[in-house]
């Protein structure tokens, strides 16, 4: 850290202050293609995976010692008003940075062997603890489709502990053109609750032979996954359950079925 990238700002009424504050809002992150990063854990793992800071905000130099080799890097020492004030959580952390938005091509991911689809995932700690057991199973990337959370919101890259930047992950929207050109390339294995009606068709995700590309679909616990999925899907698979237990959260059936698949290498 040098001289030219080191500043200090002492009210929250600062222009980069406002500035920042406005990434806690989707809108604002995509059209300005910035992303706010809590905590140590998550600018490490940014960093670890290529991605580029713009500045880090800092409570104390020892806070950002390790990061001081960041020459292209502006540092903010502020005080523990303007951390709050751009935090997203109560107890915020002594570390927040504002970084470029990772890129990803839809190409690219597409020859990759194991994808994920994730159907109307609304809940940010769901999907969060998914990409976290994506990365430590060995997935290859993740599509969203329908009205997905955003993946960048700050308790999404939270829950991921770090490894959404392992991954990538692009939003289909609702473009089902889009999933018939997928079905091309890579079967379709929908993920059904073991007491839905899609069940009875359905074979245990554990006693099946993977193919060696594929998209496993998985939908959101209040609906599941919409027609337009399960209609072009090759295969149906559920999680056998006992005690008559109807379905799982969501975020646990996906490591499950993840740890399954990878232990059929």
């Amino acid at each position: 850290m040098s001289e030219n990238n080191f500043f200090e700002i002492t009210s929250v009424n600062n222009e980069t202050v406002k500035n920042t504050v406005k990434l806690q809002q989707k809108k604002y992150r995509k059209e300005s293609g910035l992303i706010l990063l809590e905590g140590e854990k998550s600018i490490l793992g940014a960093l670890e995976s290529g991605i580029n800071l713009k500045c880090i905000f800092y409570l104390d130099e020892k806070y950002v010692s390790r990061f001081k080799n960041l020459e292209d890097v502006d540092f903010y020492k502020v005080n523990e008003k303007i951390i709050e004030k751009i935090s997203t959580v109560k107890s915020a952390s002594s570390l927040v940075a504002v970084a470029f938005f990772p890129k990803y091509n839809l190409a690219e991911i597409l020859k990759k062997d194991k994808i994920i689809l994730l159907d109307n995932i609304k809940d940010a700690g769901n999907l969060g603890t998914i990409i976290r057991s994506a990365c430590a199973f060995g997935m290859d990337g993740i599509l969203l489709f329908g009205e997905c959370v955003d993946e960048f919101s700050s308790k999404v890259i939270r829950s991921s502990a770090g490894n959404i930047f392992k991954i990538p992950i692009i939003h289909l929207g609702i473009d089902t053109l889009l999933m018939q050109k997928i079905k091309k390339t890579h079967k379709i294995i929908s993920t059904v609750a073991p007491l839905g009606d899609y069940a009875k068709t359905a074979q245990d995700c554990s006693e099946i032979n993977y193919p060696k590309k594929y998209v496993i679909a998985l939908g959101s616990e209040a609906s599941g996954l919409c027609e337009e999925i399960l209609k072009i899907s090759d295969l149906f698979v559920t999680l056998k359950t006992e005690n008559n237990v109807e379905s799982l959260n969501l975020a646990v059936f996906a490591g499950i079925i993840f740890y399954i698949i990878n232990s059929k290498k």
